[in-house]
């Protein structure tokens, strides 16, 4: 069975259905206010751009992507319409720059484009909140309100392997042995009873620095992570706290 696409995890995902509700909602807001200053615009060259007849919709489309680029790559890393409806773009890795606004908004200089870029990246797998162009741009859009834990859940989930695996035998630069060995006398060591872990960490490991304990995590009983509210300023990211007390997002590592 290959690996789902965005329609299939979409379908199944309350959290991602609200998501693109929220997204489809914040186009609405800044349709709305793009449509304001096209008029303005073409009230300044005197009707101009609507006797462009189609043409003046390439108008918008440009309009569209200057006003999406500039606001996504400034410090609101948002457009008025994704502010009301508490979501930002982010970068994947690194921060979020002009250069990486520009390359996910340039579909936007015709609906049509837009549609495609969208279909493409929600038909394919991969993360379901990102359309084609954020890909390449190594951007998503995400929540930043009270249950942006929520997807920040579902990142992890999709990049993090749910089980660890043991290394392969000689991974630590020893052969495995080609047969048992023979147990003597001189290689056995007398049992031990369990070591009881040292406060704050596990056996054999050092305690953390005075002030600071180890992120402690509870599940809920039908083994769900308890979310934890809070959220870092700069990318909405959860939060967790390191062996020194101060608190880091797993998002984009910053410390606070």
């Amino acid at each position: 069975m290959g690996m789902p696409t965005g329609i299939d995890l979409i379908g199944n995902n309350a959290a991602l259905q609200e998501h693109w509700i929220k997204r489809f909602i914040a186009i609405i807001v800044d349709a709305i206010i793009l449509a304001v200053i096209t008029i303005v615009l073409n009230a300044l060259f005197l009707g101009a751009l609507f006797a462009l007849g189609l043409w003046w919709s390439f108008i918008y489309g440009i309009v569209w992507v200057l006003y999406s680029t500039l606001l996504e790559g400034s410090s609101m890393r948002a457009t008025l319409g994704k502010k009301v409806m508490n979501l930002q773009v982010v970068a994947i890795d690194g921060a979020m720059t002009i250069e990486k606004a520009l390359i996910r908004n340039l579909s936007k200089v015709h609906p049509l484009f837009v549609l495609v870029d969208w279909v493409i990246g929600i038909a394919t797998q991969g993360d379901p909140r990102q359309r084609y162009l954020d890909r390449l741009a190594r951007t998503s859009v995400t929540r930043v309100d009270a249950n942006a834990y929520i997807e920040e859940q579902f990142r992890q989930m999709q990049y993090v392997p749910p089980h660890p695996t043991p290394p392969p035998a000689g991974a630590w630069g020893q052969p495995a042995p080609a047969q048992p060995q023979p147990t003597t006398q001189a290689t056995m060591t007398p049992p031990t009873t369990p070591q009881s872990p040292p406060a704050g960490g596990w056996p054999g490991q050092a305690a953390p620095p005075a002030g600071g304990q180890w992120p402690a995590h509870k599940w809920d009983e039908s083994g769900n992570l308890v979310p934890q509210m809070r959220y870092c300023t700069a990318c909405g990211g959860q939060l967790v706290q390191r062996g020194d007390g101060r608190l880091t997002c797993v998002r984009c590592g910053a410390v606070y």
